[in-house]
């Protein structure tokens, strides 16, 4: 059945941070929607999406800034078959209630059998890869496994910058913007429903942002951190052009290794684009993993899109539809 947000429970198969009610609602001020399965009175799966409409097609994707989502399951007990076959069985029943659209577009966390589900169903699978450093370990393991020359540059960017805390989340958009526009790129992120979903975040103490400043307070880098249900993710991050910074990200991304340190979680850098992002990332000790992007298109949408793709020089990103 498809519902709508101001009747679920928060208690339903919360799944990730991304499929918790509350970070649905503001990332998408309350424009979310979702599909249910049940079972005896029971949730036992559920798919939150957003519904788009451009240019006359509609899109079935995530809202913004959420970068996993996908179904939520409970396969219950048995054996490892018979949950199997119970999985497959319930994101079937999801996959058949979703409103009709022109293109779907998800990334899921790791699942063979979610991405079997959706294949058989007509879906396309590609791999989508990130590094995960297990922060669980004590501090001084977390900093071992670092590359040498990194370690080098977060020592030296400590001699020059102070981490702190920015608690206005207009100061981040505004830092982030306009770094772009002094790089003359065009900015693809809509920031309009930003400065709610980092309210709601640091309400449930699940956000925060952490700047780097030199010692004139002028801001060099910032990051935006998330984290719930076991792991934190690097969600967005942004640095001024500045040739006498080589080191400020190092930084905040080795004091947001030191906060999921003391909160025991997972740190997911959640990044991976390039093979020079990779090669950055893969230093900071993290091991890669795989997600899924799973994907639809109708034939008019992939036409459109691929056309406007060759006539505007406009390259192939995951994110990026008609934008």
């Amino acid at each position: 059945m498809l519902l709508g947000a101001p009747t679920w429970p928060e208690t339903e198969l919360p799944g990730a941070l991304f499929h918790e009610h509350w970070w649905l609602a503001a990332a998408s001020n309350g424009q979310f929607q979702e599909v249910k399965v049940s079972n005896d009175g029971r949730v036992v799966g559920r798919l939150p999406f957003v519904v788009r409409r451009r240019l006359g097609f509609v899109e079935c994707c995530m809202p913004p800034f959420t970068h996993v989502l996908g179904p939520v399951i409970d396969a219950g007990v048995g054996k490892p078959q018979t949950q199997l076959l119970r999985r497959l069985s319930i994101i079937r029943e999801l996959i058949d209630q979703l409103p009709a659209f022109d293109f779907f577009h998800q990334a899921f966390p790791t699942s063979a059998a979610d991405g079997l589900a959706f294949q058989e169903q007509g879906f396309d699978l590609k791999p989508q890869y990130t590094f995960e450093i297990d922060c669980r370990h004590d501090e001084k393991t977390l900093w071992g496994a670092m590359h040498f020359k990194t370690r080098q540059h977060i020592r030296r960017a400590e001699e020059k910058f102070t981490v702190s805390n920015v608690d206005d989340p207009n100061v981040f958009i505004d830092f982030y913007l306009d770094n772009l526009r002094k790089r003359h790129v065009a900015s693809h992120t809509d920031f309009a429903n930003f400065p709610e979903l980092f309210r709601q975040s640091r309400a449930r103490d699940s956000g925060m942002i952490l700047s780097a400043r030199w010692p004139d307070g002028t801001p060099a880098a910032m990051v935006y951190l998330v984290w719930g249900h076991g792991r934190m993710y690097y969600l967005l991050s942004t640095r001024a052009a500045n040739i006498g910074d080589n080191g400020s990200i190092n930084l905040l991304i080795w004091s947001a290794i030191k906060h999921a340190n003391s909160r025991s979680l997972v740190f997911d850098l959640d990044g991976v684009s390039t093979s020079g992002t990779a090669r950055f990332l893969s230093c900071f000790g993290g091991s890669p993993k795989l997600r899924m992007i799973v994907s639809r298109a109708g034939l008019a949408y992939g036409a459109v899109r691929h056309a406007r793709r060759v006539l505007l020089w406009f390259p192939e990103r995951e994110t990026s539809n008609f934008t």
